[in-house]
């Protein structure tokens, strides 16, 4: 845990449009409430799916239990973000680092498709030529990123 970590989640979960206020005191000591809450959220966010088929109900231990590993287990499967549940349990800062797993992703396609944050219905929008092509350009552009970051891997 470190202030960056705890600063950048913050902002991150702020610039998504989290309902909720975090402060940055908010993790100096456990509050499974709050971790439980912006998990269910950020999921929420990424895969609907997922979480209507995950049970939000955290009054016991055995709840708590199912309900980090059912999530768990459906971002490793459909995501493969991996999520260490007892970071997550714990409910401190060390589990500021597991959602900052999600937000991050979350928060890069937010940045990269900038017209599709959080319009509310869902609703496909008519895409112009000119945003086709920028998509076409992005695509390249990260196909030639990865292709020499594999390169210098291999080099290693």
């Amino acid at each position: 845990m470190s202030f960056r970590e705890l600063r950048s989640f913050t902002e991150i979960m702020r610039a998504l449009g989290y309902p909720r206020l975090i402060s940055m005191e908010s993790f100096r000591s456990p509050n499974f409430e709050l971790v439980a809450d912006s998990l269910f959220w950020l999921v929420q966010r990424h895969d609907p799916d997922t979480a209507a088929s995950t049970s939000d109900d955290i009054s016991t231990e055995k709840d708590r239990v199912e309900f980090l590993r059912n999530i768990a287990q459906n971002m490793a499967i459909k995501s493969r973000i991996r999520l260490n549940i007892k970071k997550l349990y714990g409910a401190d800062g060390y589990a500021v680092k597991e959602l900052l797993k999600i937000a991050n992703v979350l928060y890069a396609a937010m940045k990269t498709n900038p017209d599709d944050a959080d319009d509310g219905a869902g609703a496909a929008r008519s895409a112009t030529l000119g945003s086709k092509l920028n998509e076409i350009k992005v695509t390249r552009s990260l196909a030639s990123d990865i292709t020499s970051s594999g390169a210098s891997l291999y080099h290693l």
